[in-house]
């Protein structure tokens, strides 16, 4: 199976596979197959076939790996997160009865068992990261084996040749399923990929942009059958644009729309990028020859950012938070707050969201970002670059040899057990709260696609700061973009693959 092929397969399962859609894999041979996913514990499964029998796919993807003795050393983890947003990738420190913990733990356990080695992770900001792992590169002192840093700074650290050629890794199998394809193909540069997303990265799934709407709410002021609109295909700017005006109202009377009154839409201005991904339009995709190349100057590209900008008018009825200037309790928690009073209908998060509500009184639902249009084919997603984590290893780091094989068991064994618990117990069995947001989180499953406009903003393409600026002081797009183009191409020139 070609590279492609392998893609294409990755973006129908989406970015985290989880065991259940990856236990309906293809069989060997011709015969028709039906097949029941294993629980996580037992990691059996059962198999009835047609003519054929089929391949349990946790066995034939199992990289059977013989260990390396790490003589009972450290192997070394940084990683990102916050109290908000927290990475909960490699941080459990005993069982404590909750699934994903344990997941996690005991998988941790099972490398450190496996290779003798014991587990040193640590959190530190993502600038702080990059700044550790530059130092040590300098001074090659073998300091950190493992970093987990978002998709921009990623980038940003391997475009500097900090981190090591991911594909360069022998027995690092990124055609594995555990391994995200998708995110793969789309943050390459000349066919080299120097981070990578695995079962492992739940960090980065839970940040994955959705909406969430306030049962409430919609039947009071009634709204209809969302989760029926979405399934048509007819969730778009305009739909919820029509709903947020619908909603609104100034409840003290003071003319002007805050955080205290009735609101349609609710959210921090990172929500512009998140509508940008639900369009699926790439701001920067790539040639012929894996080099990327620029492609906001363009009518369409105007015309969303005008779509976005009527969406999150307040005066169509959104408060807006600016995320960089707004004390943290202020930027996370006012957007919690008027969705829990019943305030707003909508508000714009993650699924995290869908954790943090689960004190909720009232009943909320999730559905995917909305489409631009009803042209638009499909629902799209884009993995949050400013958020999430993915896996990556310092160049300077002269273990590699050994801990190639670590990270892969890592990628296995939460392809087992940790995405599972994330996915099928924690997000669908304890968060959600209907069948409807299940069909919901499997759309969004099925939508996402990777664009390096996303990634490249530590790198002098700011793209996505320069849109919510548009946005926030309702500037015109086109005219902005011009501005800048000078600088952004001559970023671009500097992107290469690094050596």
């Amino acid at each position: 199976m070609n590279r492609i092929t392998r893609i294409v397969s990755a973006l129908l399962a989406g970015l985290m596979l989880s065991t259940t859609l990856l236990a309906c894999g293809k069989s060997e041979g011709e015969g028709l197959a039906t097949t029941t996913a294993p629980t996580a514990d037992s990691g059996e499964i059962t198999t009835s076939a047609v003519g054929e029998t089929t391949v349990d796919p946790m066995i034939a993807n199992d990289p059977k790996l013989t260990a390396d003795n790490w003589g009972g050393g450290e192997f070394v983890i940084l990683y990102n997160g916050s109290e908000v947003e927290p990475n909960k990738d490699f941080s459990a420190e005993a069982l404590n009865g909750n699934v994903l913990n344990d997941a996690i733990y005991n998988r941790n356990m099972a490398i450190q068992d496996k290779y003798n080695f014991t587990i040193n992770a640590s959190h530190y900001s993502d600038s702080n990261i990059s700044t550790m792992v530059n130092n040590s590169n300098k001074a090659g002192d073998n300091a950190y084996h493992l970093v987990e840093v978002n998709g921009a700074y990623s980038m940003s650290m391997a475009l500097n040749g900090q981190l090591y050629n991911m594909e360069a890794l022998a027995y690092v199998n990124l055609d594995k399923p555990y391994w995200n394809l998708m995110i793969l193909e789309g943050s390459s540069i000349e066919g080299k990929n120097y981070f990578a997303y695995s079962d492992a990265n739940i960090h980065a799934y839970g940040a994955t942009p959705c909406v969430l709407f306030n049962k409430e709410m919609l039947a009071s002021f009634q709204l209809g059958d969302i989760y029926k609109i979405v399934t048509d295909g007819k969730w778009t700017f305009d739909t919820m644009s029509t709903m947020i005006q619908t909603v609104t109202g100034d409840l003290n009377g003071d003319g002007v729309i805050t955080k205290d009154d009735r609101l349609g839409y609710i959210a921090n201005n990172f929500c512009v990028d998140c509508f940008i991904s639900g369009t699926g339009y790439r701001m920067i995709p790539k040639n012929a020859d894996d080099l990327p190349v620029l492609n906001v100057e363009d009518e369409k590209f105007y015309n969303i950012i005008d779509g976005i900008k009527k969406l999150c008018s307040e005066g169509n009825g959104t408060f807006l938070i600016d995320r960089t200037s707004t004390a943290t309790e202020a930027r996370e928690y006012w957007t919690e707050e008027a969705f829990v009073a019943d305030r707003a209908l909508f508000v714009g998060g993650n699924l995290k969201w869908a954790e943090r509500l689960r004190a909720m009184e009232n009943d909320f639902g999730i559905v995917p970002l909305p489409k631009y249009d009803e042209n638009q084919e499909n629902y799209a997603v884009h993995f949050q670059a400013n958020v999430g984590a993915s896996m990556a290893v310092p160049s300077g780091n002269t273990d590699v040899v050994k801990l190639r094989k670590v990270l892969e068991d890592i990628a296995y064994d939460s392809y087992l057990h940790v995405m599972p618990a994330y996915t099928e117990i924690v997000l669908e069995g304890q968060s959600v709260r209907d069948e409807e947001s299940i069909v919901s989180l499997n759309i969004i499953r099925n939508s996402y696609y990777s664009d390096l406009g996303f990634m490249l903003g530590n790198y002098n393409i700011a793209i996505l700061t320069q849109m919510r600026q548009v946005v926030t002081n309702n500037q015109d797009c086109a005219s902005i973009l011009q501005k800048v183009m000078r600088v952004y191409n001559s970023a671009l020139k500097k992107v290469q693959s690094p050596e």
